[in-house]
């Protein structure tokens, strides 16, 4: 370090020759008239002592303003926040310098303070690590998921995956730029990015972790694969009976009426079986493809579910049931689609019907609840039979999911009722819930807003 007398001297000879350089031109101009005898001997020294003179009282002035100046860029420069040193107004100081610096600073504190902001409240966690791979800086949503105690630790505190501990490595230590991974925290799959910055942070940070939630993502793609394994595995069913009875048809039973007519009886049920399949999964695909459709019609619910019912009666005689309306007064409209809210109910009074109890009834209540303090419409769908087990309600709507129980193994369906039913509600901006046990019987129950 320099010792304060050598910082004097030195800032003394700049001052001097600061001085020379500035009065040089005066000296020239004062040698010359001396040489053409415009000017005496003394009256140039004197006049070249009186620019000195005026030379020194503003060079000093002036320079003395840019040294502090300069003293206090080299202050930020380190990333000390100090107060700027006062400068004098006038003609001959640094005032103007100063104060168009101090302007443009501030413009720079406002717009860190807005990346800050930003920052902060980014959607996605975002990490900052220093060169020794310090967590220096974490956005609120990397708080709220990991916790604020991780801030001043260790990044192996938070990833401890020797491959991904590896990969930060080598971006503290300069052998790469940039390094992608997957992790996987909790029950939560994030896709991580992580950047070595050109140059260190106000707090000391070198490297930015950025991490996207593909949790969602990458259920779906499971789902995805499950379901088109699920609908080949539904459609080549049917298509294996129906190969196997024309085989036979043309074969063995080429002459038997008897075994035509039965055969044909089973590859009848097999297509229909194929078609309610198909029809099932073009309507999935549609709502899928167009959601929201047509909910810009006014439909009276009591009238369209005792339409429903009516078209229902004649299989509820077949399975030995009845059906039961009742609905309270004064009930308002909703806007929504009247063809699907009407596919909602009768797969809803359908399945009472299949999966209810011989002798029972049907019973079917409207009413006005809330719905997230909505006014709403409940609907109940109820039927008294077997109760649904815990853990078949909680996969019910999933795509191709049936209930396996000796009770309904001779119940024909594809699985992809209570999925429709659930999309159709969704969109209606609804909620479906269902509620079973032994004693209560089995209630759906529709929420659906009424605007």
């Amino acid at each position: 370090m320099m010792k304060k007398k050598e910082k004097s001297a030195i800032r003394f000879f700049r001052l001097v020759a600061r001085i020379w350089i500035i009065s040089m031109p005066a000296a020239i101009i004062l040698a010359i008239l001396l040489a053409i005898n415009k000017i005496s001997l003394e009256t140039a020294g004197l006049l070249f002592a009186g620019v000195l003179i005026f030379t020194s009282i503003l060079t000093t002035s002036v320079f003395k303003e840019l040294e502090n100046f300069i003293a206090y860029l080299k202050n930020l420069a380190q990333g000390l926040d100090i107060e700027p040193p006062r400068f004098k107004k006038g003609i001959f100081s640094s005032f103007r310098l100063a104060d168009t610096f101090l302007s443009v600073k501030k413009i720079w504190s406002n717009q860190t303070l807005s990346d800050t902001t930003i920052l902060e409240n980014l959607p996605d966690p975002m990490i900052m690590l220093d060169t020794e791979g310090e967590i220096v800086f974490m956005n609120q949503n990397a708080k709220n998921r990991f916790g604020k105690d991780l801030l001043k630790q260790n990044m192996d505190q938070l990833f401890q995956d020797k491959k991904i501990q590896k990969a930060i490595g080598d971006i503290l230590g300069e052998q790469a730029q940039t390094e992608w991974f997957e992790w996987d925290h909790d029950l939560n799959t994030f896709q991580v990015r992580i950047d070595r910055l050109p140059a260190l942070t106000r707090n000391g940070a070198i490297a930015v972790i950025t991490m996207n939630d593909i949790t969602p993502f990458k259920k779906f793609r499971k789902q995805q694969v499950e379901f088109f394994a699920n609908a080949s595995h539904e459609l080549k069913t049917p298509l294996s009976i129906i190969s196997g009875l024309v085989e036979t048809l043309q074969g063995p039973a080429k002459e038997d009426k008897e075994a035509q007519e039965k055969f044909l009886g089973i590859m009848s049920e097999q297509t229909e079986k194929m078609t309610g399949l198909v029809q099932n999964l073009l309507k999935l695909a549609r709502n899928q493809a167009l959601p929201g459709g047509n909910h810009k019609e006014l439909i009276d619910m009591e009238a369209l579910i005792n339409k429903v019912a009516l078209d229902l009666k004649n299989k509820a005689n077949q399975h030995q049931k009845k059906i039961s309306v009742s609905a309270d007064k004064n009930l308002p409209k909703l806007l929504g689609s009247r063809a699907e809210l009407g596919h909602v109910f009768q797969n809803l009074i359908d399945n009472a019907i299949k999966y209810g109890e011989p002798h029972s009834t049907v019973g079917i209540h409207i009413q006005k609840a809330d719905l997230l303090k909505q006014e709403c419409l409940k609907i109940d769908v109820h039927n008294q039979g077997n109760p649904i087990r815990g853990k078949d309600l909680d996969r019910l709507f999933e795509r191709f999911y049936r209930v396996d129980s000796v009770e309904t193994k001779h119940v024909e369906g594809t699985g992809l009722g209570l999925s429709i039913v659930q999309q159709i509600v969704h969109e209606h901006n609804g909620r479906v819930n269902v509620l079973s046990s032994k004693r209560e019987g089995t209630t759906f129950s529709v929420y659906l807003p009424v605007e």
